[in-house]
C-alpha cells in the first residue's frame, strides 16, 4: 500500500501550482486511480491525499501498556480493498446510466419585428400555460412559481419558429424547442399556433393568369427627333435626301 502510495505522492510534489483548478487534485486521483501504472488503488490515495496514514500513529498515545495500544483507536487493515482489487465486492453498487439521445439541431432563425400575429400567439400562449399549469399542479402553484408548465425561453421559441413556419407537428416543437412535454401538449399547442398563424407571404404564393389573357407584351416606342432641328417627325438624314 506504501509503496504504490508513493507513486501518488510524487506526483502531489511535482504538481505544484499547476494543479489549482475547480477539481481538487485529491479528487481528481481518486476518480481516475484506475488509469494509474499498475491499475492504481483508492484506498492509497486517501492514505496520501487526506493523510489517513498519518492517524495510525495516534493510537498509541491512548494506551502505551499495551501492545496493541487503543483498541478503539487502533485502525487495522480491512479486507476488502477498494472497488479496482475487490470488484466483486463492489458489483451490487454499479449503476448504469444510459447515455441522452443525441437531440436534432433546432432552426437558425433570422432577425425579425413582430406583427400583430405574433403578438395574438404569445397572449395566447400565457393564457394557455396559466391555465394549464394551474389544471396540473394546482392554482398555489400558480401563484408561488408562475408558469411551470413551460418556460418563458421556450415560449419566445415557439413565437419565433410560428412566424417563420417552422413548427407543423409535434416532433417539430420538441426539436426547436427540447420541452420535454411536447408530446403530451403538443396538439393543444399546435391548433394555437395554426389559429394565430401569420399569412404566407406573397412570395410563395401562385396566382394563375386568367384566361384569354395575352402574354404578348409591348414595349412603347419613342418617336424619333431630328438631329438638325430637335423637332419630332423626321430626321437630318430625310432632309437632306429631299434636298
Amino acid at each position: 500500500m506504501l509503496a504504490r502510495g508513493e507513486e501518488f505522492s510524487g506526483q502531489i510534489l511535482h504538481a505544484g501550482k499547476q494543479w489549482k483548478r475547480d477539481l481538487d487534485l485529491g479528487f481528481d486521483l481518486l476518480i481516475n486511480a484506475e488509469e494509474q501504472l499498475d491499475g492504481g488503488c483508492r484506498r492509497t490515495v486517501f492514505d496520501i491525499c487526506f493523510n489517513n496514514a498519518t492517524t495510525e500513529l495516534d493510537h498509541h498515545e491512548c494506551d502505551s501498556t499495551d501492545a496493541h495500544s487503543c483498541s478503539h483507536c487502533n485502525i487495522m487493515e480491512p479486507p476488502t480493498c477498494c472497488d479496482i482489487h475487490n470488484p466483486s465486492v463492489f458489483s451490487s453498487y454499479e449503476s448504469c446510466v444510459p447515455k441522452a439521445s443525441h437531440m436534432t439541431q433546432c432552426s437558425h432563425l433570422p432577425k425579425y419585428m413582430k406583427d400583430k400575429y405574433d403578438y395574438a400567439l404569445e397572449n395566447s400562449l400565457l393564457d394557455w400555460c396559466g391555465k394549464k399549469t394551474a389544471a396540473v399542479y394546482g392554482w398555489a402553484c400558480l401563484g408561488n412559481d408562475g408558469l411551470v408548465i413551460m418556460s418563458d425561453s421556450m415560449l419566445s421559441c415557439i413565437v419565433d419558429c410560428a412566424h417563420h413556419h417552422k413548427i407543423e407537428t409535434y416532433e417539430d416543437l420538441k426539436r426547436e424547442t427540447g420541452w420535454i412535454d411536447s408530446k403530451l401538449y403538443g396538439d393543444e399547442v399546435l391548433s394555437l399556433i395554426q389559429r394565430h398563424a401569420c399569412p404566407l407571404s406573397s412570395v410563395f404564393i401562385s396566382t394563375p393568369l386568367s384566361c384569354g389573357t395575352s402574354s404578348t407584351i409591348t414595349t412603347p416606342t419613342c418617336p424619333s427627333k431630328c438631329s438638325a432641328c430637335s423637332q419630332e417627325g423626321h430626321n437630318g438624314e430625310c432632309n437632306s435626301s429631299l434636298q
